[in-house]
């Protein structure tokens, strides 16, 4: 982090503040509507969608949330932090809830990507989603939606 970013982050009241957790799970959704270069107002509605459901936060909350997870995304090199942090945190069926909202988010415009399928198959690996869970995600959030 820059000294001018750490600089700024001082005047911000702690009550912004969004748990580590959800950061981290936005980030993930975040990174997954990136995956393919090309973010769409699909994708971003259904990470909104996502964060209301996980953590009961209004359309206000959703967007500062969304917000502290693009600046934390900007300034990571890699996906070790976020992992890192739900894989100490989140129970099994949570991680399977992540992974079909990642899915929902990759299918939100239509199409999955190779690259978005990709990342989801990177993540669904270091959070220790067992493939059939990974399967059972999937088709869980493209059923439906004609992808």
């Amino acid at each position: 982090m820059s000294w001018k970013r750490w600089l700024s982050n001082l005047d911000r009241p702690q009550a912004e503040a969004h748990p580590p957790r959800d950061v981290a799970i936005a980030v993930l959704l975040l990174e997954c509507a990136r995956a393919d270069f090309d973010k769409q107002p699909a994708e971003l509605d259904e990470i909104r969608a996502a964060l209301r459901t996980q953590s009961g936060l209004d359309d206000a909350e959703v967007e500062r949330l969304m917000s502290q997870a693009t600046e934390s995304a900007s300034s990571a090199v890699s996906l070790h932090g976020p992992v890192s942090r739900l894989n100490s945190e989140l129970t099994p069926d949570d991680k399977r809830a992540l992974m079909e909202w990642m899915w929902k988010v990759a299918a939100a415009d239509g199409r999955v990507d190779p690259h978005e399928e990709h990342l989801l198959r990177k993540v669904a690996d270091l959070l220790y989603v067992s493939h059939a869970d990974y399967i059972r995600a999937k088709l869980g959030a493209v059923e439906g939606r004609g992808v």
